[in-house]
C-alpha cells in the first residue's frame, strides 16, 4: 500500500492551445466499486491495464495498483458497466491535465502529485486558467462522475461551469 498526495483543479483552456500540450494518452476508466473506496481499472496506460484500489478522500488517499492481464480487465470493465469515463491525458511538466471526453465532454482538470501535503504547488502550465481548486470536493472524483447517468453527466459539465463562474 502506498498513499497517493495529489491536488485537483478545475480548468478551462482555450480551445487552440490544447495542441500546445501533444497528443495526450486516451485513458477508458471503469470503476467495479465506487465512491469514496473505489475499484477502477484503467487502459491506455504504457505498462498495460492497471488495477487500482482507492480509498480516502482529500489531498492523501491510500492506493494500491496492480497490473493486471488483459482477460481480468475485459471481465472488469464487464462488472463496471456503464461507470465508465474516457478522457485524454496530456502530461505537461509537473502536471497531468485531463480532457474529459463522451457526455463528460467539457470537462477538465489539472492534476498534480506531491511529495506531502505541505508541499509548494507550481505554476499552472501556459494556456490554462485555474478556475477552483477540487481537491475535497467528492464531485470531482472520477468515481463519482463514473456513477453519473450519462444525462447527469452532460448536465453537470453545463451547471459546474456556469456555478463556478466560468
Amino acid at each position: 500500500m502506498s498513499w497517493e498526495i495529489e491536488r485537483r483543479y478545475l480548468i478551462r483552456v482555450p480551445d487552440d492551445a490544447w495542441a500546445t500540450f501533444g497528443p495526450g494518452t486516451p485513458l477508458r476508466q471503469g470503476y467495479v466499486v465506487a465512491g469514496p473506496a473505489a475499484v477502477r481499472i484503467r487502459a491506455g496506460e504504457p505498462r498495460g491495464f492497471v488495477l487500482t484500489c482507492k480509498s480516502g478522500s482529500g489531498v492523501r488517499r491510500k492506493e494500491v495498483e496492480v497490473v493486471v492481464p488483459a482477460e481480468m480487465a475485459e471481465a472488469l470493465f464487464d462488472v463496471a458497466g456503464e461507470r465508465v469515463i474516457e478522457k485524454v491525458r496530456h502530461r505537461v511538466g509537473p502536471w497531468e491535465v485531463d480532457r474529459f471526453q463522451g457526455p463528460l465532454a467539457g470537462l477538465a482538470l489539472l492534476e498534480i502529485e506531491l511529495e506531502d501535503e505541505q508541499q509548494a504547488v507550481p505554476a499552472p502550465p501556459r494556456n490554462i486558467s485555474i478556475i477552483q481548486e477540487v481537491t475535497d470536493d467528492k464531485r470531482f472524483v472520477s468515481s463519482m462522475l463514473a456513477s453519473m447517468s450519462r444525462e447527469e453527466q452532460e448536465q453537470w459539465v453545463r451547471h459546474v461551469y456556469i456555478e463556478l463562474g466560468t
